[in-house]
């Protein structure tokens, strides 16, 4: 089994009817200049450049930070521990809370 390169593909999932093309890469350009670190998969920024389903929820990553709407434990701050999070393919799911759906955002 051959180690990951950056840019490689790592796979296509489809979460709420969006399509996402997912390949190797790094978060940081430190992490590209350590001899330690390996490419990971690179999720997109949906926190800064938000996504939406069909059904107007968010599209959303487990490992995002949460939004002002997080209902969880204290101790968390991610998306995947939020009781608003439905997971989906991957490290996506979709964001149920009802305050954050597209048709309620362009209403308010």
């Amino acid at each position: 089994m051959h180690k990951p390169r950056e840019g490689d593909f790592y796979g296509t999932f489809t979460v709420g009817g969006e399509v996402f093309e997912i390949y190797y890469g790094f978060y940081e350009a430190f992490e590209r200049e350590s001899p330690y670190n390996e490419p990971v998969p690179v999720y997109p920024d949906l926190k800064s450049h938000a996504r939406y389903g069909a059904e107007g929820a968010p599209i959303v990553t487990q490992m995002q930070l949460a939004c002002e709407h997080y209902d969880g434990k204290e101790s968390e701050d991610s998306c995947g521990h939020c009781l608003h999070f439905q997971k989906g393919e991957a490290l996506f799911g979709l964001c149920k809370c009802k305050k954050r759906r597209k048709d309620v955002l362009k209403t308010e």
